[in-house]
């Protein structure tokens, strides 16, 4: 699965961004970081924005994107 994250929300994760791109990375997703996805309103709130395969979601923190993305992944 193709995961577009904004990279504002991983600066937010600070240590943790490359723990979340390797775990993507590792679920067989192929992470790709932009400046922004144009959700701003939701960005700037404070969780992590991100498209799975063009659907926009929306996480709380890295191991709830990756929950997210397992379940997805399971309903395939």
């Amino acid at each position: 699965m193709m995961i577009r994250l904004c990279k504002a929300g991983l600066v937010r994760l600070g240590a943790g961004a490359p723990g979340l791109l390797s775990a993507l990375r590792e679920r067989a997703h192929t992470p790709i970081v932009q400046d922004c996805l144009d959700r701003c309103q939701t960005c700037e709130q404070g969780p992590l924005v991100f498209t799975a395969d063009g659907m926009p979601l929306v996480a709380l923190d890295a191991a709830a994107l990756l929950a997210l993305l397992d379940q997805l992944a399971a309903d395939e």
